[in-house]
């Protein structure tokens, strides 16, 4: 008798890239040994419109998608994409992305990271197979969140504070001071704005509460590191030019104490390589660029803590869940 390991599972991952040899190059490369702890099943498109299509028929666990294309940019893809299947990893792999693309793929989509043209078949394995384990992790947790809701259980009321802690890190402590009081006072614009959005999202806009907000500043990457030993943050929002550490490196070192907080760099003149070390090894949620429009700030903000919340709520609440189930399973 001969003992047979099961096949692991196979992942479907959706390839988008107007050069249809991009889009067989990454098949090869994900079917291609060393696979790592996951299988793939790869669909690849050069037609973004027929990934749309064809995503309204499958589940998919992970998009790649070049930004510039024909008919289609990746930020308006993945848009769409988003509004068909919220859940699939956004993965963006491109070689022609400018800053202002990239950050409005980071504010609007929220990608999970960025690839540069030519790839490092390692980085793409790796990353693929880390947004997948994201992607589980936190759908699982909503699904047992979900569970223990219906059962009429929630949250303790004492399980996570009222009050959202922001820390902002500026080697000028004016600007920081002066970020603070914006996120605290809230500008005539900002009720015109949640309306714009709301309407083309058409969802609720999320609305920052100043009563809830306690807002430390600091001139030192150091001295807020120190800070995290002392306090649990809700939110980091880090300038990228500063001395001694820059603002990606600073947001890499934060998210490793506290990688719950929601992390934001704020700039004026960070690069391009700069920002997409922010996302891919701090995964940043946002990025602010100087000089800042109030109300734009305080709606990231908003969208960021409202988003920390419901991913903390879902955690805690699927930790109860495999307690319950655990002492069930005891007894």
């Amino acid at each position: 008798m001969t003992n047979s390991t099961p096949a692991p599972s196979e992942h479907a991952i959706l390839v988008v890239d107007d050069e249809q040899n991009i889009v067989n190059a990454i098949r090869r490369e994900l079917s291609s040994p060393p696979y790592g702890r996951f299988r793939y099943t790869v669909e690849g498109f050069s037609d973004p419109q027929a990934a749309l299509e064809r995503a309204k028929e499958k589940e998919f666990e992970v998009v790649l998608t070049d930004f510039r294309m024909p008919g289609m940019d990746g930020l308006e893809f993945l848009k769409q994409l988003h509004g068909i299947q919220p859940d699939c990893a956004r993965v963006v792999l491109s070689g022609q992305t400018d800053l202002e693309s990239l950050v409005h793929m980071i504010n609007q989509t929220h990608i999970y990271r960025f690839i540069p043209k030519p790839w490092s078949s390692y980085f793409l394995k790796s990353t693929i197979a880390q947004a997948i384990d994201w992607r589980r992790t936190f759908r699982d947790n909503r699904r047992m969140a979900k569970l223990l809701r219906e059962k009429g259980i929630d949250l303790p009321l004492d399980a996570i504070s009222r009050v959202e802690q922001i820390l902002i890190v500026d080697d000028d402590l004016a600007v920081a001071h002066a970020l603070a009081r914006d996120l605290k006072h809230q500008s005539r614009l900002d009720d015109v704005f949640a309306a714009m959005r709301n309407e083309f999202q058409s969802q609720h806009a999320p609305e920052l509460d100043s009563n809830r907000l306690s807002i430390q500043v600091s001139d030192s990457p150091l001295h807020a590191l120190k800070m995290a030993d002392e306090i649990t943050f809700s939110c980091v929002i880090s300038d990228y030019q500063m001395p001694g550490m820059d603002g990606s490196k600073f947001l890499e070192a934060f998210a490793e104490k506290q990688p719950d907080a929601e992390l934001i760099m704020i700039s004026g003149v960070a690069t391009l390589d700069a920002i997409v070390y922010a996302l891919d090894m701090a995964h940043i949620s946002h990025f602010v660029a100087k000089p800042w429009v109030d109300y734009e700030l305080r709606a990231m903000v908003a969208q960021a803590l409202t988003h920390r919340r419901m991913t903390l709520e879902n955690t805690i609440l699927a930790r109860m869940c495999k307690e319950r189930f655990l002492d069930f399973a005891g007894e």
